[in-house]
C-alpha cells in the first residue's frame, strides 16, 4: 500500500512527543536498529525503505528517497524507517535485582547511552520521572543501539513510588556522598540518579538511605551523567 499524504505528515510528525502520544506510534531509523526491533516483541506497523535497502529487508515496502527523507529526523537518511505501536508500561512489583531510577533526565543521548549500559551489564528495568526525556525520542533510540527494546521503561511520580518500594534500600547519589568504593551493594536495592544540571530533586532527595559519589582526583567539576551510570552500574555489578 503506498504512501498517503496523511501517512507522510503523520510520520514526519514523529519527532515531536505530542504526535507520538497523540498516533501511539514512533519511529525507529537505520538498519541494524531496524533489524532489532523486528527481534522483539514489538508490533511494527510499517517498515519502509528505499530500493537500495530492498535486499535486506525483502518484506519491506518500498519507498522513494523523497518521502524517506520527508519522514526521517536524520539529516541523512538511512534509508530504513520501521513504524512501531507503542506498548504499554510493564509495572514493576518486585525488584528481583538492582533497580535503577532517573530523576530529570534531559538529553536523550545520554538516557540512550544509559539504557545501553544497563542492557550490557543484564539488568531489566529502569523508573524514570515524569518530567524526564521521552524514551521514544529519536535521538535516545539511535543512542541505545537497539538497547531499547530489551530494557523496560517506566515513567512514575518518583515520590509515590519510592514510598511504595521502602522495603529496599534507596541509594541516592551526590557529590558529597560517600564513595561508591566503599559501599556495598549485595542486596537488591534502588540506585537513584539525578539530572545533569541539578542532581536528584531535595523531595526524592529526603527518601533517601545512604548518600553515594564517585571519587576523583582531577579537576573537572563533574562527570557526564552517562558515564557516571556506567561506573556505578559497573560497581553494582561487581559486588552483587
Amino acid at each position: 500500500m503506498p504512501l498517503s499524504r496523511n501517512d507522510l505528515k503523520t510520520y514526519s510528525s514523529l519527532h515531536r512527543k505530542s504526535k507520538r502520544v497523540e498516533n501511539g506510534i514512533f519511529i525507529v531509523e537505520g538498519i541494524k536498529t531496524c533489524q532489532e526491533a523486528i527481534l522483539s516483541d514489538l508490533k511494527i506497523e510499517r517498515l519502509l525503505v528505499n530500493e537500495k535497502n530492498q535486499d535486506i529487508f525483502p518484506d519491506a515496502e518500498v519507498i522513494s528517497n523523497k518521502d524517506a527523507e520527508r519522514i526521517s529526523n536524520q539529516k541523512q537518511h538511512s534509508g530504513v524507517i520501521a513504524i512501531i505501536k507503542t506498548p504499554e508500561q510493564k509495572e514493576i512489583i518486585k525488584i528481583k535485582n538492582h533497580l535503577l531510577v532517573l530523576d530529570g533526565i534531559n538529553d536523550p543521548g545520554n538516557l540512550g547511552s544509559i539504557i545501553r549500559t544497563m542492557d550490557w551489564f543484564g539488568y531489566n528495568d529502569i523508573v524514570c520521572s515524569i518530567n524526564s526525556v521521552d524514551i521514544y525520542n529519536p535521538k535516545t533510540i539511535m543512542s541505545s543501539m537497539g538497547s531499547i527494546f530489551r530494557i523496560n521503561v517506566v515513567y512514575k511520580d518518583l515520590n509515590v513510588f519510592l514510598k511504595s518500594m521502602k522495603e529496599y534500600p534507596i541509594i541516592g547519589t551526590s557529590l558529597k556522598g560517600d564513595s561508591v568504593y566503599k559501599h556495598d551493594f549485595k542486596t537488591p536495592s534502588i540506585l537513584i540518579l539525578g539530572s545533569e544540571s541539578h542532581g536528584i530533586s531535595n523531595e526524592i532527595t529526603g527518601l533517601t538511605s545512604n548518600m553515594i559519589s564517585i571519587p576523583g582526583n582531577g579537576n573537572a567539576e563533574s562527570l557526564n551523567i552517562g558515564h557516571s551510570a556506567a561506573i556505578l552500574i559497573n560497581e553494582m555489578s561487581k559486588k552483587n
